[in-house]
């Protein structure tokens, strides 16, 4: 576990260092910036862990730039001060602490000493407004997109480009007019194996909406599945794994809701690779829906076929067997409700 550091010790060993210890006391700065690797299981021993560690990091940066503030190191302490600020803030709910250091990093991308620390410098704070985008969908949204692309013109070559475009247009599944652009243009910048894989998976996927499923294979008991034989049923078409702590809590909340909805037809397809744990996770929960599992993971054959990247996943299919909805599991209830009324 990292050591924590009391504000009193970082001030007395920064008082009694000589230059020839100075890259030591920065490395004491720095060693402040890797998270608590281990946090307590009860959430306020937990947030205070974090807390400690915010104000660490805030007491270490404010006195290291009031006893070398004309250090190389100065520019990205007062960076690294803003950036604690508004996880502390943040952790504490205080939106105008939050939005003060947005503003601090947004003036030292002004002044910064050269493009690398500017876009450091801009990188951490769309981070941090990333954290702080609100609970309205539509807006976080929104400044997202636009967060992202600001950051890739000015930065076409940085690594992070198209991991922020990327992550934008995870939110749009449900806009694919904003969806194509970030993944293409997030596609010409990505120089990494994965990140490329995984962008053509979202192409794959926007290139199948509004078209007809056409999706067959054997369910886990034997049973043949064919997805243009549901055609005149709405069709939820979910992609899940039982060692997946998110999906399965979004599940218990699915599956609750689809027992009221006895006309919908539901289709699993699991992402894992050990059966037992599926069959486990499907009695606790209650599930007899026709389920695909090839104990392949994320190299399931379905999922593949569908260019599916991320879980859980919901696809919503029409009484006209055609994709409507890429991933609707955060408004399923409506939507469903809208398709099952549009005879």
């Amino acid at each position: 576990m990292i050591p924590k550091f009391s504000s009193l010790a970082i001030l007395l060993t920064l008082l009694t260092a000589t230059p020839r210890v100075l890259q030591a006391d920065w490395t004491s700065v720095t060693s402040l910036d890797q998270p608590v690797i281990k946090l307590s299981s009860d959430q306020k021993k937990a947030r205070d862990a974090m807390k400690a560690r915010f104000e660490a990091q805030i007491a270490a940066n404010e006195a290291f730039l009031r006893d070398f503030p004309d250090d190389p190191h100065a520019y990205d302490s007062r960076v690294r001060l803003a950036v604690a600020e508004a996880r502390l803030g943040s952790l504490e709910q205080d939106p105008r602490v939050v939005d003060a250091a947005l503003g601090k990093l947004m003036a030292l991308e002004k002044r910064a000493p050269d493009e690398s620390q500017r876009a450091e410098a801009m990188f951490r704070r769309i981070s941090l407004q990333w954290q702080n985008l609100g609970s309205d969908p539509d807006q976080r949204r929104d400044r997202a997109v636009t967060s992202s692309k600001s950051f890739a013109n000015l930065f076409p070559e940085d690594r992070r480009s198209p991991r922020l475009l990327a992550e934008a247009a995870s939110l749009c599944d449900n806009h694919p007019e904003l969806k194509r652009p970030l993944v293409e243009r997030a596609l010409e910048l990505s120089k990494e194996e994965s990140l490329t894989q995984r962008l053509k998976d979202d192409l794959k996927r926007l290139d199948q909406l509004g078209k007809p499923v056409d999706l067959s294979f054997t369910d886990m008991q034997g049973d043949p599945v064919s997805l243009p034989k549901e055609r005149g049923n709405v069709v939820a078409l979910v992609f899940w794994a039982a060692d997946s702590f998110p999906s399965l809590l979004w599940m218990r909340d699915f599956t609750s809701y689809v027992a009221t909805v006895p006309s919908l037809k539901v289709i699993g397809v699991s992402l894992d690779q050990e059966r037992n744990d599926l069959l486990g996770a499907m009695k606790a929960l209650k599930i007899n829906w026709p389920t695909a599992f090839d104990g392949k993971g994320w190299q399931n054959s379905v999922a593949r076929q569908c260019g599916i990247n991320s879980v859980p996943t919901l696809w919503l299919i029409d009484r006209q067997g055609r994709l409507r909805y890429l991933n609707a599991r955060d408004n399923y209830q409506l939507i469903i409700s809208e398709l099952m009324n549009n005879h």
